[in-house]
């Protein structure tokens, strides 16, 4: 996980989360169930890039709080809730196009930055310099009607 309850109390208050707790029947089970889906929530973007899980930055803990705060709602969530949600989820897309980075504390070595990046499987043809048959080739195979 991105983020651990002590994360949320921190970042939004005991009272406020306390509040979201007492929604649920579980309590403390529904917080970290949110916490484990916002968490799966932030990989299935993150690894269009990266391998995951990344190691825990304070960028990742305050998206995955947003978006578990976002989850704990059972009815409408606050305008402000909302939209922390729905930045978490823009950064998120970001990322995952290559618009926004994960910036580590500490700079990766080149050995952590090669294990870390994940590379697309398959070339984009923008490099491509021709065709794959020339149009001797064609006037070679067999007219089909």
């Amino acid at each position: 996980m991105y983020a651990t309850h002590d994360d949320l109390i921190s970042r939004f208050g005991e009272l406020a989360i306390a509040e979201l707790e007492s929604m649920h029947n579980d309590g403390l089970l529904a917080v970290t169930n949110a916490l484990n889906d916002a968490s799966e929530k932030m990989n299935s973007y993150l690894s269009i890039r990266y391998q995951t899980p990344l190691n825990k930055t304070e960028h990742l803990k305050l998206v995955c709080a947003d978006i578990a705060r976002y989850l704990l709602y059972m009815n409408e969530p606050t305008d402000e809730v909302e939209s922390r949600y729905k930045e978490a989820l823009k950064w998120l897309q970001d990322v995952g196009a290559g618009k926004a980075n994960v910036t580590f504390a500490e700079p990766l070595t080149a050995d952590e930055q090669q294990k870390t990046y994940v590379k697309p499987a398959v070339p984009i043809g923008s490099s491509y310099p021709g065709q794959i048959f020339g149009d001797d080739v064609f006037a070679k195979m067999p007219n089909v009607r």
